[in-house]
């Protein structure tokens, strides 16, 4: 078959394009701009196309896109008229793992970390699972897709759109339940239902694995209806305490989750506390690029809480300074109290311009220079560009200082080109 796939630069699309080239079809791809992800694709003999053109889907039997693209997409426009079938990434994925006993791990945050620690855990007991993650991973060489030759699929579950409502897992998890992605669900009760429904969607006699210290997540338990399902709630007491080689309370909680998918899958005690411990962490999650300077994805209040958490509690004696972009407007409006409030354990911050999101991003609302005046502690500093905070920064990288840079937009991708 040949396969055409609209905006494979993505970190889901990408896997996606990946796996069906294993499979032994014929891939292409198209994305809006060259990227690592782009140029790696081309090393695994996928043909990619810089930028849209409706001749690229040409030929093809499928076409498979990402939620982002939509009707005015060139290439998505030509395929509808010449009546080629589309279909959305998450639907491609869920016919996918019908045919694989799927673990799913979801979660408004940590489902990434928790989905590489499942994946290295089953790796590490030879149970040899086809992998895919929204991050790169170490034992992945780098890569975010792993073939694997068993009957097990291990899956992040993006609770973007109802992505998750694709799939049928035999185990699914949720990390936590929490406000993000309120220009799809409304409010909390629309996150809440969300999630209910991609814990129903479990297979009979399957099992769910979720957080109990998160309280959202326990009301979700309390209200879908499970009878059919075993129902593991781990963090109930006190959080279990594992030897990582990444620091914060979140990972103790995804080291947990990740603990009871082993259990249930029978592997021994041993194997996971010890493939635990040769974690090291995964692309854009508190990654060490240098001695001292970090990058990570966090771009939601309660991940932002949480990470500088973690690095200050781990260097205590040292200064912490943050660059912070935030990431699309209508998050940082609907959460703008909780922003103002989520640096309290940086020494400096400096915000950066605001990332749009092409397409969510479209009405009005805060910047990051209004954050900057609505933080008290630490005192924020507003640079125009992400040269000018480097250049201040850039001085700090040494012994007395820890660096993060940090958020969900290109602030990764201009970071590494500067160092």
């Amino acid at each position: 078959m040949h396969i055409h796939i609209i905006a494979v630069g993505g970190i889901g699309t990408s896997a996606l394009a990946q796996y069906y080239k294993a499979k032994g079809h014929i891939v292409r791809g198209s994305d809006a701009s060259q990227s690592e992800i782009t140029d790696f694709l081309k090393t695994q003999g996928i043909n990619i196309y810089i930028g849209t053109d409706a001749q690229n889907v040409r030929g093809a039997d499928l076409v498979i896109h990402s939620a982002a693209v939509k009707e005015g997409n060139a290439e998505y426009d030509a395929a509808k008229a010449e009546r080629i079938p589309t279909k959305l990434y998450a639907e491609a994925m869920g016919e996918i793992t019908e045919n694989y006993t799927l673990i799913a791990i979801s979660g408004s945050h940590g489902k990434s970390t928790t989905t590489s620690m499942v994946a290295k855990i089953m790796i590490d007991a030879g149970l040899d699972p086809t992998v895919v993650v929204g991050t790169k991973m170490h034992e992945l060489n780098g890569n975010n897709f792993r073939m694997g030759q068993s009957e097990f699929f291990v899956l992040e579950a993006d609770d973007y759109n109802r992505h998750f409502h694709n799939y049928r897992p035999t185990v699914s998890v949720v990390t936590n339940v929490d406000r993000e992605h309120l220009d799809i669900y409304g409010d909390i009760e629309g996150v809440k239902e969300a999630f209910s429904k991609f814990l129903e969607n479990t297979r009979s006699g399957g099992t769910i694995i979720a957080n109990g210290q998160d309280k959202e997540t326990v009301d979700v338990i309390k209200k879908t209806d499970l009878l059919k399902h075993r129902v593991i709630l781990y963090n109930e007491a006190d959080l279990a305490r594992h030897e990582l080689g990444v620091p914060g309370e979140h990972n103790q909680s995804n080291a947990e989750a990740a603990y009871w998918v082993g259990e249930v899958l029978g592997i021994k005690k041993d194997s996971i506390i010890n493939s635990l411990r040769g974690f090291r962490g995964s692309w854009r999650r508190l990654e060490e690029i240098q001695p001292g300077v970090y990058t990570d994805y966090a771009h939601h209040p309660t991940e932002i809480k949480a990470t500088l958490k973690a690095l200050k509690d781990a260097n205590p004696e040292k200064t912490l300074v943050c660059v912070f972009q935030p990431h699309q407007r209508d998050r940082l409006s609907k959460l703008f109290d909780e922003f103002a409030d989520s640096f309290i354990s940086a020494d400096e911050l400096y915000l950066i311009p605001l990332y749009s999101v092409r397409g969510r991003d479209d009405g009005e609302g805060k910047s990051s220079e209004q954050l900057a005046g609505m933080i008290d502690k630490p005192k924020a500093v507003y640079e125009k560009s992400f040269d000018k905070a480097f250049d201040i920064v850039k001085t700090k990288f040494d012994d007395s200082h820890i660096v993060v840079f940090m958020g969900a937009g290109d602030i990764d991708e201009q970071l590494r080109a500067k160092i």
